[in-house]
């Protein structure tokens, strides 16, 4: 039995803004006192008008063409009637017709997955289930209903669990590099809802498991164990009941992270169940190709676009472009430390204590890099004492660090601290014969077998405290042991 997943995402991404979807109340709604951010137009009161926000339908367009989609000139907006408690209207302003962005795309190395909208909408309210004077109860909270979204939907290209987080991977890249959404998907701002379900080919036939679409999903490593849950799920089911996919039998399924396993939910509903119609309170939009034009050239250089410079201009490999170019702060930090005209040899220099010493400096303190604190002058002047040989690779690394909390010039830092190594041929030859000296047995061993010199130059380098040429020193050791 051959089984192939068949996998498609929607993505929910509660765009920036400082105002609603249809009005003018605030966006914000995490850490927010219940039910303050709300009026008439949000809370679906008789009579209230929605106004479209420009800026939300300005960010969409902009995510859509950040991932190749092309703009329909003319759009407009629609009813989707469904009933939720924390729907006040029992219906939500969308796009299903002609959305904003259609026939995009993402890739993944060589694998390319389609993306067959992206379209505005509003977000609902919502339900807080806790104890209210010692009975359980659902409470709603509508400061979130109204918040501009837009939603992703890519095609079922998507061939396993482990590249449906690289997708989600890429896409909250792509968004945070754009600056319209944090795309946090732990707090909220970034909803993943996969839709799985299987091809299997066994005693000559082919046989497609029913449709299901997972919810209530908190992380990106949640997406792809209830993926993986789910095909297992399937699987199982399949074996039993030999049920395929109808017309009729796509259901929801919610995600229960400390079970690690997914749990019927409901029945899902087709297109028609919603009865989309346009939306009557709000008169069509028609985007001139001078907008969609101005908006292009606001979309800065995006992550492969930058991996492809740092390889094209700095000889970086792949991982290492990817990885400097992984985070937009990161990389625009990268950016500003190697200047405008670096050589590659520079470049690499400072790539290699990006990777290195500073991500772990970051990772431990658990703060971002302060692109204010960084000073193309001060790499420079550490990568030429390292290619003089004043400051060895291992101070650099350290200095560097320290440059980072104090502001100061690594190269003065190295010097105040005594770290500047000695490249004296003299001086080293001094403490060489005194190590040769002290160490009788080590010389023996060194002679019958010259790998061992190791320990030799750990003595010398400990008596110069750290300043000795690493490279010198070792040449000194080996001449005087001839």
């Amino acid at each position: 039995m051959k089984i192939t997943p068949i996998i498609g995402i929607e993505v929910h991404i509660e765009l920036q803004t400082k105002s609603k979807m249809f009005c003018a109340c605030s966006a914000s709604h995490f850490q927010v006192e219940p039910n303050t951010h709300t009026c008439p137009v949000c809370l679906g009161l008789p009579g209230a008008l929605p106004v479209p926000n420009q800026t939300a339908c300005d960010y969409c367009i902009k995510l859509g063409l950040a991932l190749g989609c092309s703009i329909n000139r003319e759009t407009f907006f629609e009813r989707k009637n469904y009933f939720y408690p924390d729907l006040p209207k029992s219906y939500q302003i969308t796009q299903l017709q002609q959305p904003f962005c259609i026939n995009g795309q993402v890739i993944l190395d060589s694998h390319t997955i389609r993306i067959n909208r992206a379209h505005m909408e509003e977000d609902t309210g919502k339900s807080v289930h806790q104890p209210l004077n010692g009975v359980d109860a659902t409470l709603l909270d509508y400061n979130r209903s109204g918040v501009p979204l837009v939603e992703i939907v890519s095609e079922p290209d998507i061939l396993s669990p482990e590249m449906a987080k690289d997708y989600l991977l890429k896409i909250q890249q792509i968004i945070r590099y754009i600056g319209v959404s944090d795309a946090d998907i732990e707090k909220g701002s970034m909803r993943c809802e996969p839709t799985v379900n299987l091809k299997i080919e066994t005693d000559n036939q082919t046989f497609y498991t029913p449709l299901v679409e997972i919810k209530n999903i908190a992380s990106l490593t949640g997406v792809q164990n209830a993926i993986q849950f789910e095909i297992g799920r399937q699987t199982e089911a399949f074996t039993q009941t030999r049920e395929v996919k109808s017309a009729t039998n796509k259901t929801t399924r919610g995600w229960d992270a400390v079970k690690n396993q997914t749990f019927l939910q409901r029945q899902k509903e087709g297109s028609a169940d919603y009865r989309y119609f346009p939306e009557p309170d709000i008169p069509p939009i028609v985007l001139t190709d001078e907008h969609i034009e101005n908006l292009k050239n606001s979309i800065p250089e995006l992550p492969d676009q930058k991996i492809a410079r740092y390889q094209r201009d700095f000889g970086l490999n792949n991982y290492d472009a990817g990885l400097l170019a992984s985070d937009i702060n990161f990389a625009a930090g990268f950016d500003t430390a190697v200047g405008q005209h670096p050589s590659p040899q520079m470049a690499k220099f400072v790539a290699n204590l990006f990777l290195g010493a500073i991500k772990t400096y970051l990772n431990e303190s658990q703060t971002q890099l302060d692109i204010a604190q960084i000073n193309p002058d001060f790499f420079n002047n550490l990568f030429q004492s390292v290619t003089n040989s004043q400051i060895s690779a291992t101070v650099a690394k350290q200095v560097i660090v320290d440059s980072l909390k104090t502001g100061q010039d690594p190269v003065a830092i190295a010097t105040s601290k005594g770290l500047i190594q000695v490249s004296d041929s003299e001086e080293i030859k001094k403490l060489a014969q005194a190590v040769i000296d002290q160490n009788p047995k080590a010389v023996q061993d060194y002679k019958k077998n010259p790998a061992s010199i190791g320990f030799l130059i750990g003595q010398l380098m400990k008596a110069s405290q750290g300043s000795a040429n690493p490279q010198i020193a070792k040449e000194t050791l080996e001449k005087l042991l001839q």
